[in-house]
């Protein structure tokens, strides 16, 4: 059976959050979040995953009506303007620094569209119809157009 995953989208200041650290083989960075709990719904995992990863509380905005991935749930969350510190995660507990999942925190600006990788760019995507969907205009939001637009 396969894990089902709850992760954050966290902008701020035109910019977006994510951790960094290793990806199966490769180092590279992905969406604050990990895998749901028994017993815990997916808004309280990815809200308990913003505290275990970035040390802040997260306010849910909303929840992705469609996801790319099967088993996962995606969060657009609002942080405000906490100090993110690095934290940690349990599954990495027993790794050495280096093969750690989890390793630092970067904040990448949405206009350095050479960042983000295809998969970013899939769920920035589907995040600019959830905003239209919902009339959700958000100051950012015309740099996430731009990001989309072939």
């Amino acid at each position: 059976m396969t894990r089902k995953r709850a992760q954050a989208i966290i902008i701020r200041n035109n910019e977006v959050l994510f951790g960094y650290g290793k990806i199966g083989t490769r180092f590279g960075h992905f969406f604050i979040g990990g895998g749901i709990e028994r017993g815990e719904t997916p808004n309280e995992a990815v809200l308990r995953e913003i505290r275990e990863e970035t040390n802040t509380h997260g306010k849910i905005i909303f929840q992705f009506s469609k996801e790319i991935k099967n088993n996962e749930y995606t969060f657009l969350v609002d942080i405000g303007e906490q100090s993110c510190e690095l934290g940690y995660d349990p599954e990495d507990e027993s790794f050495p620094e280096e093969e750690k999942n989890l390793q630092s925190l970067i904040w990448i600006p949405l206009n350095k569209k050479a960042k983000f990788t295809s998969i970013d760019i899939e769920y920035f995507r589907v995040l600019v119809n959830e905003c239209k969907e919902r009339g959700y205009k958000p100051s950012w939001i015309g740099l996430i157009e731009e990001l989309v637009t072939d």
